[in-house]
C-alpha cells in the first residue's frame, strides 16, 4: 500500500471521528486540506456515517424528550443540514425507495419545506428523511423515554397533538391559537358590524377581541385545565379581506407562505402582552413572540443606515447646534467607521465613546461646556437610531405590503431574535410537523401488528 493510500484512509478515519464528536468544523478544515493535496473527497469512504447520523439526532430527541430542552430541535435541524450539504446522506436506492421518494415529492408543502430548509437536496436525502427518522424517532420513545403520563398512548398522543402547539426556541415563546378559517371569519364578522356602523375607513386600522379556549398539558399525570383567553389583534383590514377571499372556505392545505396576520396588543405571549401572528401552509394561526423583555424579538426591524448615510444625517443634526468643530468630529468618525459598515442602534455606545475620548482634549468649545456639548451630540446620535415603537413598525409594514412594495410573507423575517427569525421558527415547526406524523404513522402501524398477532 502506497503511503498515499495510508494518508487518504486516515484522513476518512479522522472524518468519520469528528462527526461522531460533532466537530463539523474540524471536518470541514481536514476536507479542504485533503482536496488541496489533490485528493478526491468521497462521502463513500466515510466508515458509519449513517449510524454516527442517527445516533447525533437520536441524542438530540433524548435532550428534548428528557429535559425539554427544545433548542435541540434546532441542533436536529443543523446537524442534519450539515450532513446534506456535505452529501454524507447519498447511496444507491431501491425502486421500492424510489416509488416512496416519488409520492412524497407530490406534497409540495413538504417538498417546498425540504429545499427551504436544507437548500438543494437529492433522493436520498428525501428518503432518509421520510423514512429514517420517523423510524428513528419511534424507536427511540419505545425503547428510551421515561414515560411521565400513564401509559404509552397518552404520550403518543401528546407528541402527536400537543407537543408543538405551545414551547420556545431560540429564546422566542411559540402558540398554535386555532385555525385560519376560524380567525378569517371573525375578522370578517367584525368587518361587517363596521360597515354597518360606517365608522372606519378601508385604509385605518382596527381592533379585534377573538377568545380561545386553550388546554394546558400537566405531564406529570395532572388533570389539563382549560382556560379562556382575550387577544385583541391590530389588523389592516385591506390586507387580511385579500386572505379571506383566497383562502376561506378551504379545508386543509395552502401555499408555502407564512403571511403576517395580525399584532396581538393584548393578552399576547410576549413582553408587555405582545405578539404577532401568521398563517401556516397548514392553515393554522401561529403566535410568536419573545418570552424576555428583549427589543430585537419585538421590533420588526430598527432604522439602519449605511456610513455615508449615518454620516450626512449626523452632519445635519450638528448643524442645528451650530458648532464649527463638528468636521472635526465627522472626520474623526469616517476615519473610524468602515465604508460599506451598517449603522443601528447597538453601535451608538461605540460612536459616542469615540466622540467624547476626542472632546475630553477640550475644556470648552465656542463658549460650550464640553458636558453640555457632549449631550448634545448623544441626543442627535439617539435622534437618527432610535427604534420605531413596534405598533408603528407592524403599521409602517402592513402599508408597505398594500403598496406591494413588500410582501406579507417577508414580514416574518424580518422579526427576530439573536439571528434567528420568526420565520426560521415557522419553517422548523412546520418540517417537525411532517416528522411527527410519519412517525405517528409508524406507531399506529406497528401496534396494528402487535394487536393482529
Amino acid at each position: 500500500m502506497s503511503l498515499d493510500n495510508n494518508y487518504e484512509q486516515n484522513v476518512y478515519k479522522e472524518l468519520s471521528r469528528y462527526l461522531r464528536e460533532k466537530e463539523f468544523k474540524k471536518f470541514i478544515k481536514l476536507i479542504k486540506i485533503f482536496e488541496e493535496r489533490n485528493f478526491y473527497y468521497d462521502p463513500f469512504k466515510i466508515e458509519n456515517r449513517f449510524e454516527i447520523l442517527s445516533d447525533l439526532l437520536r441524542d438530540s430527541i433524548k435532550i428534548v424528550s428528557e429535559r425539554y430542552e427544545t433548542s435541540a430541535l434546532g441542533d436536529f435541524i443543523e446537524i442534519l443540514r450539515f450532513f446534506n450539504i456535505h452529501h454524507l446522506l447519498e447511496r444507491a436506492l431501491s425502486e421500492e425507495d424510489q416509488v416512496l421518494v416519488r409520492q412524497v415529492k407530490n406534497d409540495k408543502i413538504f417538498l417546498a419545506n425540504l429545499m427551504d430548509l436544507f437548500g438543494k437536496i437529492t433522493n436520498p436525502f428525501i428518503f432518509y428523511v421520510i423514512k429514517e427518522i420517523p423510524q428513528q424517532v419511534h424507536d427511540f420513545f419505545i425503547e428510551n423515554s421515561k414515560y411521565s403520563f400513564n401509559d404509552l398512548d397518552s404520550f403518543i398522543y401528546f407528541v402527536k397533538n400537543v407537543f408543538l402547539n405551545q414551547y420556545t426556541i431560540y429564546g422566542l415563546s411559540i402558540r398554535y391559537l386555532g385555525k385560519l378559517n376560524k380567525f378569517l371569519k371573525e375578522v370578517r364578522k367584525e368587518l361587517r358590524r363596521i360597515e354597518f356602523d360606517n365608522k372606519i375607513k378601508n385604509t385605518e386600522f382596527i381592533e379585534i377581541d377573538i377568545k380561545y379556549k386553550f388546554s394546558d398539558i400537566y405531564i406529570n399525570n395532572g388533570e389539563p385545565q382549560q382556560r379562556i383567553i382575550t387577544k385583541k389583534h391590530l389588523i389592516y383590514p385591506q390586507n387580511v379581506l385579500k386572505y379571506i377571499n383566497e383562502n376561506l372556505g378551504k379545508n386543509e392545505y395552502y401555499e408555502y407562505k407564512f403571511n403576517s396576520l395580525s399584532m396581538v396588543l393584548l393578552g399576547g405571549i410576549g413582553p408587555q402582552g405582545h405578539g404577532f401572528t401568521y398563517s401556516t401552509p397548514r392553515g393554522e394561526v401561529i403566535e410568536i413572540c419573545s418570552d424576555t423583555k428583549e427589543n430585537e424579538a419585538i421590533i420588526i426591524k430598527y432604522k439602519l443606515f449605511l456610513k455615508e448615510q449615518f454620516i450626512c444625517r449626523l452632519d445635519k443634526e450638528l448643524s442645528k447646534i451650530g458648532i464649527q468643530i463638528r468636521n472635526e468630529i465627522i472626520s474623526i468618525l469616517n476615519r473610524l467607521i468602515s465604508p460599506n459598515e451598517i449603522i443601528g442602534y447597538k453601535k451608538k455606545d461605540y460612536i459616542l465613546y469615540q466622540v467624547k475620548t476626542f472632546l475630553l482634549k477640550f475644556e470648552k468649545i465656542e463658549d460650550i461646556d464640553i458636558d453640555d456639548l457632549y449631550n448634545h451630540i448623544s441626543e442627535a446620535i439617539s435622534t437618527i437610531l432610535r427604534p420605531i415603537r413596534m405598533v408603528d413598525q407592524f403599521k409602517a409594514r402592513m402599508g408597505l405590503v398594500l403598496k406591494d412594495k413588500l410582501k406579507s410573507e417577508d414580514i416574518a423575517k424580518l422579526t427576530s431574535l439573536r439571528n434567528k427569525s420568526h420565520y426560521d421558527v415557522l419553517r422548523e415547526r412546520l418540517f417537525f410537523q411532517h416528522i411527527i406524523d410519519l412517525f405517528y404513522d409508524v406507531y399506529q402501524k406497528n401496534k396494528e401488528k402487535k394487536e393482529t398477532t
